[in-house]
């Protein structure tokens, strides 16, 4: 897909906001329009998959976004599910309440219901989007590269690669449990955008880390837009933060702060700051003795306890246990180690005394930002709103 079939579809999707906050002001609305001009922007994005599997010729690349791109076809194939009135309204008394806040007053008539559908299809074209340009990142993405360019271990290369692999079949399997509207609409709004976003700021990240003559121009301005609007999004994290705990919260704040700052060794603060985050915060979500309380209910006890303790799987586990879904469990499971192996990598280069730039500092950042933001919500509670 070229960058212009990019803005375009982007453009298209902003119309449709439009006409989305449109439809919530009106008595009446019709939808049936709004749905077709979905389905219309997304034909740029189809396009793509001619394309991006050649990428597949790319050592290593298959392994890296076959699942992303199967992944974009599934939500493409439930943009244009033809799903009947009579099965929404059926499910519309399973749908997370944060979905029917976006349409209230709720009336159980036709026209709500549309708004419920037009709503999730909605959805479905932003993560159907933010997934198109994680497949061109995911593609361009060359661990031989980084590890030769910034002279890093093979151990840490190899364990960040096989991260970002789970990762991609981790979301993979997510996409496929999702096989309806209804599926997607049970679980909380934020819970399909956000795992995109997780993945998409992992390849931007990453993708940091090539040199800047390996970027055209126009990729850099798509790429700026895409990440300012996943700024916006996950610019409540610290909010959120501050909820759980203010003493987490404060370090956290320095380290961003930092990234304005004139201190020479800012890089070394940030990065510090970060590593730490994760696994505090997590044992501050999951307790050693709730944890430890609650693992003898678990079916499934592999892996929960290393020496005695809680491993980071066991306190993830715990985090999502009420969630009752278990490919989004894995999926998180699997993009935390992945944050974690990132982090390792990024300390990495900046112990080999390699300047790390403002934009791969801004973007380790962006990526811890997202990872807050998402396991905060879940951890919030708010599936039972």
């Amino acid at each position: 897909m070229t960058d212009d079939d990019l803005k375009t579809a982007k453009t298209a999707l902003a119309k449709l906001h439009q006409d989305m906050e449109a439809i919530n002001r009106l008595a009446k609305p019709s939808c049936l329009s709004v749905i077709e001009q979905m389905e219309r922007s997304l034909e740029p994005i189809r396009r793509q998959h001619l394309e991006i599997s050649r990428a597949f010729e790319i050592p290593g690349a298959m392994a890296r976004i076959q699942e992303i791109v199967s992944a974009n076809q599934h939500w493409q194939e439930l943009i244009k599910q033809a799903t009947a009135t009579s099965s929404i309204a059926k499910s519309l008394s399973s749908t997370h309440p944060s979905w029917l806040d976006t349409i209230k007053p709720i009336k159980h008539d036709f026209s709500h219901i549309s708004q419920l559908q037009a709503s999730a299809k909605l959805a479905l074209c932003d993560t159907s989007l933010r997934l198109a340009a994680t497949e061109r990142l995911m593609a361009d993405i060359d661990f031989a590269a980084i590890r030769g360019r910034f002279q890093v271990e093979m151990p840490v290369i190899a364990g960040l690669e096989s991260s970002i692999a789970h990762v991609a079949a981790s979301y993979g399997d997510l996409a496929e449990s999702l096989r309806e509207i209804s599926d997607i609409t049970r679980l909380p709004a934020f819970v399909l955008p956000g795992a995109t976003r997780e993945i998409y700021t992992t390849s931007f990240a990453l993708e940091t880390l090539h040199p800047w003559n390996d970027r055209d121009e126009d990729e850099a301005e798509t790429e700026i837009q895409l990440v300012a609007e996943a700024e916006l999004e996950t610019s409540g994290c610290i909010a959120l933060l501050q909820q759980v705990d203010p003493g987490l919260a404060r370090p956290y704040i320095g380290a961003r702060d930092a990234l304005y700052g004139n201190n020479a060794d800012r890089a070394r603060h940030i990065l510090s700051s970060l590593r730490e985050l994760w696994n505090h915060l997590l044992r501050r979500l999951a307790p050693d003795d709730l944890v430890a309380a609650w693992i003898p209910g678990v079916s499934n006890q592999k892996d929960l306890l290393h020496e005695g303790k809680p491993t980071r799987r066991a306190r993830v586990l715990y985090v999502c246990r009420e969630l009752n879904n278990d490919p989004l469990t894995d999926f998180l499971i699997h993009d935390t180690r992945a944050l974690v192996k990132m982090i390792e990598l990024f300390n990495r280069v900046h112990e080999l005394e390699t300047a790390l730039t403002d934009e791969q500092l801004r973007a380790i950042l962006l990526r811890t930002d997202s990872w807050l933001m998402y396991i905060l919500q879940i951890s919030s509670g708010n599936f039972h709103e």
